[in-house]
């Protein structure tokens, strides 16, 4: 009996240590499973929060400076007005400011056609020209400003319009985005979950 107890034994050690080692294959293969389950799951999550993320447009003015568009007036009468347009900004400008800028030289434009008028007119009333030269100055100013005033205010309108609307687009972006992410949980009411 000695001698069959032996294999016996050395059977059950075998299976024993085989079944160990399988359990060790199965546990080692589990680590890795879930290991890659971990992995793809957190690149996942990194992908979706990145593709979530609102696109970001810049705006770019492709608006002639307000210095090219004034360029064919003349400067030298007004010097605080060419000291203003000879500025150079350190940082680039964003789209308000060139709004803002437009605006200016609308601004500009109205107080220099002004004081062009003034003049035209004082040269009239000293005689150095007649009243057909002043009216035909008086028509040219006016004519210029105008043109120059309508250039910059179609200009101020278009890249008001193009802000407006990438406002609007990253209004909406951020509304799909906070929707997304909302989850709403209704509970029953008492009377109706006690009833059935």
């Amino acid at each position: 009996m000695q001698k069959m107890r032996y294999p016996e034994e050395l059977r059950s050690r075998v299976k024993a240590q085989i079944g160990y080692g399988v359990a060790k294959v199965t546990r080692g293969a589990m680590m890795k499973t879930r290991q890659i389950l971990l992995a793809t799951l957190i690149l996942a999550t990194v992908l979706h929060t990145a593709a979530a993320q609102p696109k970001k447009k810049n705006i770019q003015a492709d608006a002639p400076p307000p210095e090219s568009i004034l360029a064919s007036t003349s400067m030298q009468s007004n010097p605080v007005l060419s000291d203003l347009i000879a500025l150079k900004p350190e940082m680039p400008l964003g789209p308000e400011d060139v709004l803002k800028s437009y605006e200016i030289a609308m601004n500009m434009v109205a107080d220099k056609t002004s004081a062009d008028f003034v003049v035209i007119v004082q040269a009239q009333q000293t005689n150095q020209i007649t009243r057909q030269q002043a009216e035909y100055l008086l028509q040219q100013s006016y004519q210029m400003a105008m043109m120059q005033y309508q250039v910059l205010s179609a200009l101020h309108d278009v890249l008001k319009h193009e802000i407006d609307k990438a406002a609007g687009q990253q209004a909406v972006q951020s509304l799909k985005a906070t929707n997304s992410d909302t989850v709403l949980v209704v509970p029953f009411p008492e009377s109706v979950a006690a009833s059935r």
